[in-house]
C-alpha cells in the first residue's frame, strides 16, 4: 500500500509540475505578452442568452479575429489585432486614470480585459470584458 501510494504521490507531483509548466509557457511563449489571455472565444447576452460572437486567435504570432456575426459558423480570419498601448486605451475609452487592462485591436473592434466592475460614463463591465465597437463598449463573457 505505501510503494502504490508513493507512486501516485510522485505522479500527481509530476503531472501538477507539468500542469504548472503548460500553463507558464502558454502565458509567456514566444513573445505572446499579457495578449495572451485575451485568446479564446466571446460572447453576448442576446435576448436573456449567451451568444458567441468573437473569437481571437493567435496565429504566426499575430492576433487574429473571427466572428459568428453573420453566419453559424466562424468565418475566415476576420482582421489582425495588435497589442493596445496605454495611449490607444486612452484614445479608445476615454479613460485617463490608470486603470489595469489588457487588449487587443483592429481599426473597427477592440477587447478588453479590465478588473470586473470597471465603469466609464455610462456603461459598467460585470465580467471584467467588454467589446468596443463603433457604437460604444458592449458586456462580453469569455467562454
Amino acid at each position: 500500500m505505501t510503494h502504490t501510494m508513493t507512486l501516485i504521490d510522485t505522479l500527481l507531483k509530476y503531472a501538477v509540475a507539468g500542469a504548472c509548466a503548460s500553463l507558464l509557457l502558454a502565458g509567456c511563449g514566444a513573445g505572446g505578452g499579457p495578449e495572451a489571455q485575451l485568446v479564446g472565444v466571446y460572447a453576448v447576452k442576446r435576448n436573456g442568452a449567451l451568444k458567441e460572437v468573437v473569437k481571437i486567435e493567435r496565429q504566426d504570432g499575430r492576433y487574429i479575429m473571427r466572428d459568428k456575426v453573420r453566419t453559424a459558423e466562424w468565418s475566415e480570419p476576420k482582421m489582425q489585432m495588435q497589442p493596445v498601448t496605454r495611449e490607444r486605451w486612452t484614445k479608445i475609452t476615454t479613460d485617463t486614470g490608470n486603470t489595469a487592462f489588457v487588449g487587443v485591436s483592429s481599426d473597427q473592434l477592440a477587447i478588453f480585459k479590465v478588473p470586473p466592475g470597471w465603469a466609464k460614463n455610462s456603461f459598467k463591465t460585470e465580467t471584467g470584458y467588454f467589446l468596443f465597437y463603433s457604437q460604444g463598449p458592449v458586456e462580453a463573457y469569455k467562454l
